[in-house]
């Protein structure tokens, strides 16, 4: 039996951006979890995952890479009205954590549905308590 994952959108940039750094640890982690976690995503993920891809790789490219991120198993909850009063919501009740509106969006759904498991490399989502936040991002101090 799978169970429920949500990842966020720097994951998947950091995926398809094979140049950026934190490629070399989002690409095994998250390849494991399609494989092995059902992955809940909202509808504002998908979104900044294309404006990512087609302002990074272009139309084509994008487009493409589009493509295939579209192609994973994913299950994409849409934004309603409802998603966005209980956006709002969110957002009041942790901005002091520096969580703005589209990370709202996703604390929205995941409250929502009971979900509490994230992949990311957020610092924002990572302070929110009852998130368990998991980054296959290592820390790197300034001083090394």
């Amino acid at each position: 039996m799978f169970s429920i994952l949500t990842i966020d959108t720097n994951i998947f940039a950091y995926y398809f951006d094979k140049n950026a750094p934190e490629h070399r640890y989002v690409e095994k982690p998250l390849e494991e979890a399609l494989r092995s976690e059902q992955i809940v995503i909202n509808t504002i993920i998908v979104m900044e995952v294309a404006h990512f891809l087609l302002k990074n790789l272009g139309p084509l490219l994008g487009k493409e890479k589009m493509d295939i991120f579209l192609s994973f198993p994913l299950t994409i909850v849409d934004f309603d009205y409802r998603s966005l009063l209980e956006s709002i919501e969110e957002l009041r009740r942790y901005s002091h954590l520096d969580i703005g509106g589209r990370d709202a969006t996703i604390l929205a759904f995941m409250k929502r549905s009971g979900f509490k498991r994230i992949m990311t490399h957020d610092k924002a989502l990572k302070k929110v308590e009852w998130l368990e936040a998991f980054d296959p991002i290592p820390e790197i101090r300034e001083d090394q």
